[in-house]
């Protein structure tokens, strides 16, 4: 008997475009003209609106919460990673190489150049862990993602997942409070996520609560959501350092909760009404959109763009990226990620094979 595939929220697809397109005014419109790497350009009209955009991200991590574990259900622990490789590994390497070209290309005054050592520890994403910084400074979120799918996996594998979510959940967010307000390690902040695990686990029990309904699930709901709405006050001093802003306790304290009721609106409204393949080509451009904007974006901003022409720059840039976005999305997503799969799941085959003959 196999488990029916849970339905796809196309709504969620839009919702993820919409956070991506928040994060992308986030950087170019209040980041870049304080950090410089726009070359001194910047959209100072845009700042005390799109300083409040980095929200994108807690979206993005709900959102991830509870697509994770739509995709872990029914699903054995070798499957869901090789699917998780298949579709995040691809397209980082082509998107990291163009960055690197582009910055090539284009230096950024603020930015060191690319080298052939950098882009090649980006072939296993996380390039930090081989000394090497990143090509583009939003990768550290999809490192956040590659940690959160690794621990769904294990527990998977372990095959408590399943029926012990609730208790993980609970000690995870726990074990985040506990870290952030007394302890402080930069290891176990890393390691398990604990400036934003509500956000992820929030979404995680979401897809649960509207697939079982459990009474109980109400209470790790919550739990995750008092704990999401703490992650704005906890990265705030990150921010203040940054940017040397601080800003109003009163967004800080509506931050999180407007993420969260957003990713709760788009979970349970009915769809928008707007074709189906249209939603789900939006929210394909959402994951190659994301890891080309940033530091291209300032690539463009520092060596074309004038106070006259921003305008038209920026909407040049968000054209061209999108389309390329597109491209990918399109035509390089989907054969990768079935030939990866593929690869993976005969890899395990003749694995178990061999296993099989030596016992």
């Amino acid at each position: 008997m196999t488990t029916a595939k849970p339905q796809r929220l196309l709504n969620l697809d839009i919702l993820r475009l919409v956070s991506a397109v928040m994060v992308l005014l986030f950087h170019y419109g209040f980041r870049m003209r304080l950090s410089g790497e726009g070359g001194g350009i910047g959209f100072p009209e845009l700042a005390p609106v799109a300083m409040w955009f980095d929200a994108g991200l807690l979206i993005f991590f709900a959102i991830s919460g509870y697509v994770i574990a739509m995709s872990a259900k029914g699903r054995p622990a070798f499957e869901f990673a090789a699917g998780r490789f298949a579709r995040l590994w691809p397209t980082f390497v082509l998107c990291a190489t163009i960055t690197a070209i582009v910055l090539t290309l284009f230096p950024v005054p603020t930015l060191e150049q690319p080298t052939v050592k950098q882009w090649l520890a980006h072939l296993v994403i996380v390039s930090r862990a081989l000394g090497q910084p990143f090509l583009d400074g939003a990768y550290w979120t999809i490192v956040y993602e590659i940690i959160f799918y690794f621990w769904v996996f294990v527990f998977s594998a372990l095959g408590l997942f399943k029926r012990h979510w609730r208790l993980i959940v609970i000690a995870w967010l726990a074990l985040s409070a506990l870290n952030e307000l007394v302890i402080g390690s930069g290891a176990i902040q890393k390691l398990f996520i604990t400036e934003y695990s509500g956000f992820f686990g929030f979404g995680l029990c979401l897809f649960k609560l509207r697939t079982g309904r459990e009474k109980r699930d109400f209470i790790v709901l919550s739990a995750a959501a008092i704990w999401a709405s703490c992650a704005a006050f906890i990265t705030e001093p990150d921010f203040v350092e940054m940017y040397a802003i601080m800003r109003p306790e009163l967004g800080l304290m509506l931050m999180g909760p407007l993420c969260l009721a957003a990713v709760v609106i788009a979970t349970f409204s009915p769809a928008l009404p707007i074709p189906a393949a249209l939603a789900i080509g939006l929210g394909g451009l959402t994951y190659p959109l994301y890891l080309l904007h940033q530091n291209i974006g300032y690539a463009i901003f520092a060596n074309i763009a004038s106070e006259e022409n921003r305008w038209l720059v920026l909407c040049g840039i968000v054209i061209a990226l999108s389309t390329v976005a597109w491209v990918i999305a399109r035509f390089f997503e989907p054969p990768c990620r079935r030939g990866l799969i593929a690869l993976c799941l005969q890899g395990r085959d003749l694995a178990l094979r061999r296993i099989r003959g030596t016992a």
